[in-house]
């Protein structure tokens, strides 16, 4: 298994994994990305192809995220460098409950570590409570609830890289 930042020529397969990941949660009644907000030009809006990282099993992208240095959309108030910020993981269904996302936040709050990063900073739909315990389990912390958009309840998570943790 390798994670690395992705490749131009790599996007689509990136997108594919995110848009299976929609209908599985669309299918269960739950719906959480608009297709639209799925294609390349919204993605990229703001970010670069460095941004994107993906998890590699066999050659197939099995995993993806972003991860950014910035989010004042999400996240105004937050000096400038003191957060790597955490996008749409999302994990293919058939790589589902095998520890993959573990790594994939493992190496996350590694490059936020190694970036001098204090936080690892993630935002997540404030209903579904599944997804909430999974991040609390990895050791993010709540520090807001509101609403995204001014329609989307939120949850706002921070992981503090332990290097900057107060003694």
């Amino acid at each position: 298994m390798e994670i690395r930042s992705i490749r131009e020529s790599e996007i689509d397969l990136f997108i594919e994994v995110l848009m299976e990941g929609a209908s599985w949660i669309a299918a269960n009644k739950k719906r959480m990305w608009d297709e639209a907000d799925l294609q390349a030009h919204s993605l990229m809006e703001g970010l670069t192809i460095n941004n994107f990282f993906a998890a590699f099993i066999d050659g197939e992208i099995a995993g993806v995220m972003i991860l950014q240095d910035e989010d004042s959309f999400f996240w105004p108030e937050d000096p400038e460098g003191e957060a790597l910020y955490l996008h749409k993981l999302c994990i293919r269904r058939k790589y589902a409950k095998t520890g993959l996302s573990d790594r994939m936040i493992g190496y996350a709050k590694n490059l936020a570590e190694v970036s001098k990063k204090r936080f690892l900073k993630l935002d997540c739909a404030a209903d579904r409570a599944a997804l909430r315990q999974f991040y609390e389990q990895h050791g993010f912390a709540l520090v807001n609830e509101r609403l995204a958009m001014e329609t989307y309840p939120a949850a706002f998570y921070q992981f503090e890289i332990k290097s900057y943790a107060k003694a």
